[in-house]
Formats: structure tokens, C-alpha cells, sequence
């Protein structure tokens, strides 16, 4: 439905003469930068996140690791230190 609207939008302020523009903002990638230590620091001093939910963060934080594969060919793992999966 938001994509009809915005579609209707634009075509409207053509129709009418109208110097019209689309600015998109792509959060997919947001949480790629987040750095796994400062954001549990930030959960256990901002927010308060302790005991059994800050070892679950940290449990599904910590310690992952990733490996990329095309065609047969595999890179070693690594482990990551930054995004939320």
C-alpha cells in the first residue's frame, strides 16, 4: 500500500507540473558496524541488562564465527567482532 501511495504521489506532482524526488533511506544494513563489546557495554551500563539476560547477549554475540563458499571454494573461518546477526 505504501508503495502505491508514494507512486500516486509522484505521479500527481508530474502530472500537475511539479519538480518531484524520491529520497530513500536503506536501513538494511544498519547493524552491520555494531561493535559486539560496545554493545554489551551499552546494554549492562545504559540499560541495565544483567545476569541471565546479558549471558544470553553475550552467548548469542560472542564467539560466531563465518565462512563464505562459491563454487567449491571455501575461506577459512573467522570470527566476528562486530554486526548483530
Amino acid at each position: 500500500m505504501a508503495l502505491v501511495s508514494v507512486h500516486n504521489d509522484l505521479v500527481r506532482g508530474i502530472d500537475h507540473g511539479l519538480i518531484t524526488g524520491l529520497v530513500l533511506l536503506d536501513l538494511s544494513s544498519a547493524f552491520d558496524t555494531v561493535d559486539h563489546s560496545i554493545l554489551l557495554s551499552t546494554l549492562t551500563h545504559h540499560h541495565a541488562v544483567r545476569d541471565s539476560a546479558l549471558s544470553w547477549f553475550q552467548s548469542y554475540l560472542c564467539n560466531r564465527t563465518q565462512y563464505f563458499s562459491v563454487t567449491g571454494n571455501t575461506t577459512a573461518d573467522f570470527v566476528l567482532d562486530c554486526s548483530v546477526p
